[in-house]
């Protein structure tokens, strides 16, 4: 999880959140969440996908699932009721493929169950019918629909035919509606359903016999909600429970084979960070990518997985009795950092910068990319700044007590200056070269030689009281044993090298350290309360 976290911990967006915070933390694990599929892609003309028992077709009433239909197809596509295309697999607007088309003659008659829809349409087979027919539930009345056609001329000019097969029975002209999913058997490539749910509510899809349902390469949990937003394209949601939806998103943020006490840490963090931030999204509750938490469902489960949300059910972190955003990251390479000078405003107490000794040197993301001045410039180009050439690049500021990058500065041929400050803003414009906070900048402006003989490397700079960093003259005056001396200038190579250690913003809790922790016997509950200062475990369950 990377959060871009400068907008999402702005005072605006956390006052805006609060009463979805208040109605969070009192959702058990068992609450249903909708998590949005398609987040990045945006909304899609169709969505596939395989179900070895069929699906169940209806819609959501608020937690509950409304069973209006049942199809025995496997594998199938949910659509926009309006021209496609279905081409191998792949379903789609204006393509050259097997033509789906919008407009039908829906029969005139009201079927109480979705079986006599189904006999209906066999009685016109047997009358001699060879077309399209189908079952379709329709603001919540069994309908069959006859015919393909793709316009509502051709529809019209047709019905006539078709009545001589429905018993006397009037047909109208329907199609291309804005609120209806069409089903698209992808074996055969024909119709089996379609779905409009009474006004307000939207077609939902789930396996018939309860399981999972795969779409693309993953499973998922729960059911499928297809909202046509505005009578546009699909946005594809996943409704689960939030047991199920942790269970999904802890193998993809945590190495599911990592000890169970940092497993149980992560659980925690997971499920916090979800109930804090619901409404983050306005069509959905969650997204399924780093800019919510990865989820991609039942794929990378197991017993430990299983076992960490289980041991940890309905349990938050809370300060002063209220949730929190647990915020996460891969590795700190040795000491975390607060929020305030992450991401600036005034901070939060259970952000505060700690010591992370346990995380593994050696099993960490390390970094280290050399440029030259030239290269430097056209970076800064790229950023829309323009100081002339690059002829310096220099550490400007660290954090205390974490000692982290707080401020870089570039200098350029005429003396004009930039900096970038707040140490995630600088991981995040510096993202070809850095991967945290937690680098080193070196560059060949100066070599001193020793007695020895040897170049020892770097510039000389001085750090004041106040962490600010500042470049000492070209050839300074060194104060040894012997007085002072005058070092000896070596030629620059005149390249810049940022090296350093972590993955992430480097705010709240290290998945690396925990692990560490977690292998040194530490519990869950001591990772979390290592992590973040002063807060508290609760439970939404016990929580007034």
């Amino acid at each position: 999880m990377i959060k871009r976290a400068a907008a999402a911990m702005g005072s605006a967006l956390l006052i805006g959140l609060c009463a979805l915070q208040a109605q969070a933390a009192h959702r058990t694990d068992d609450a249903l969440i909708r998590v949005g599929l398609s987040y990045g892609s945006g909304p899609v003309a169709a969505v596939n996908a395989l179900a070895d028992a069929g699906y169940e077709l209806g819609y959501y009433d608020g937690e509950n699932f409304v069973a209006v239909g049942q199809i025995a197809n496997r594998y199938v596509s949910f659509c926009k009721d309006a021209l496609l295309s279905v081409d191998g697999r792949t379903v789609s607007e204006g393509g050259a493929g097997q033509p789906i088309k919008p407009y039908h003659l829906e029969v005139d008659c009201a079927f109480a169950t979705q079986q006599e829809a189904e006999d209906f349409i066999a009685q016109l087979r047997a009358g001699g019918y060879v077309g399209e027919a189908f079952p379709a539930s329709i603001d919540g009345v069994h309908r069959v629909r006859i015919e393909m056609y793709s316009q509502s001329g051709y529809a019209a000019d047709d019905a006539a035919r078709i009545e001589q097969y429905t018993q006397g029975h009037a047909v109208r002209v329907v199609g291309e509606d804005a609120a209806t999913i069409t089903v698209i058997d992808l074996n055969n490539l024909a119709i089996a359903y379609e779905l409009r749910p009474p006004d307000g509510l939207w077609p939902a899809a789930r396996a018939a016999d309860g399981g999972a349902v795969k779409n693309g390469l993953y499973y998922y949990n729960g059911a499928f909600e297809l909202r046509r937003l505005s009578g546009g394209d699909i946005t594809f949601i996943n409704v689960v429970t939030l047991f199920d939806y942790l269970k999904g998103v802890l193998p993809y943020e945590m190495d599911g084979a990592w000890p169970l006490e940092a497993l149980k840490a992560q659980a925690v963090c997971a499920r916090s960070y979800v109930l804090f931030n619901l409404g983050k999204h306005r069509d959905y509750d969650i997204c399924n990518a780093v800019h919510c938490q990865v989820y991609y469902g039942t794929e990378k489960e197991n017993e430990a997985v299983r076992s960490a949300v289980e041991e940890t059910r309905n349990q938050v972190l809370c300060y002063d009795g209220k949730l929190i955003s647990t915020f996460y990251f891969s590795s700190s390479g040795g000491y975390t950092e607060s929020s305030e000078n992450a991401w600036g405003g005034a901070g939060y107490p259970y952000y505060a910068a700690v010591p992370d000794p346990y995380e593994d040197p050696a099993a960490i993301t390390t970094f280290s990319k050399t440029l030259t001045a030239g290269e430097l410039t056209a970076l800064l180009n790229g950023m829309g700044v323009d100081i002339g050439p690059v002829t310096d690049c220099y550490v400007s500021k660290y954090t205390e007590p974490a000692g982290n990058v707080y401020e870089v500065t570039f200098v350029g041929s005429a003396g004009r200056t930039h900096s970038i400050a707040r140490t995630d803003n600088v991981r995040i414009k510096l993202n070809s070269l850095v991967r945290s906070p937690r680098f080193q900048i070196t560059s060949g402006q100066l070599r001193l030689v020793a007695n020895s003989g040897e170049a020892l490397g770097g510039d000389l700079r001085a750090i004041d009281g106040e962490g600010r960093v500042s470049r000492l003259p070209a050839l300074p005056k060194i104060l040894t044993a012997a007085g002072l001396t005058e070092p000896e200038p070596v030629e620059s190579d005149g390249t810049f090298t940022f090296a350093g250690a972590g993955f992430g913003h480097n705010v709240g809790m290290s998945q690396y350290g925990a692990k560490g922790m977690a292998e040194a016997g530490k519990t869950c509950r001591e990772i979390l309360l290592h992590y973040f200062t002063g807060v508290e475990i609760h439970r939404t369950d016990e929580m007034g």
